[in-house]
């Protein structure tokens, strides 16, 4: 009788087990990757907002209180408070939807 080269039933169904295996890995993983991204785009909107916010709103002359407005669908809020004896503190909470981010720096004015 004559043998024939091949793969038997027991090796094709390990072969599809470990493809199956593998696949399943791969896409959590392009899926956690692009959950990352979009956190990441959503993280950077916000943060080029509050840049954008902080340029405008402090550029001239600063008063304390409270304003708030927004840009581009993005809702902030800036607290100006002086502190002695030429600075003023600045904190900035930008929010868009349920995501939010917060912001505080010193400014000096003479």
């Amino acid at each position: 009788m004559k043998r024939q080269a091949g793969f038997t039933l027991l090796e094709m169904l390990a072969a599809l087990t470990l493809l199956a295996v593998c696949s399943t890995v791969l896409l959590v993983a392009f899926g956690q990757s692009a959950r990352s991204l979009a956190q990441v785009a959503r993280s950077d909107r916000l943060t080029h907002a509050a840049l954008t916010v902080l340029d405008q709103e402090t550029a001239g002359r600063l008063d304390s209180g409270v304003s708030q407005g927004e840009l581009d669908g993005i809702h902030w809020q800036l607290t100006l408070s002086r502190q002695p004896p030429h600075l003023y503190r600045v904190d900035l909470t930008v929010s868009e939807g349920p995501h939010q981010a917060h912001f505080s720096t010193l400014k000096a004015r003479l």
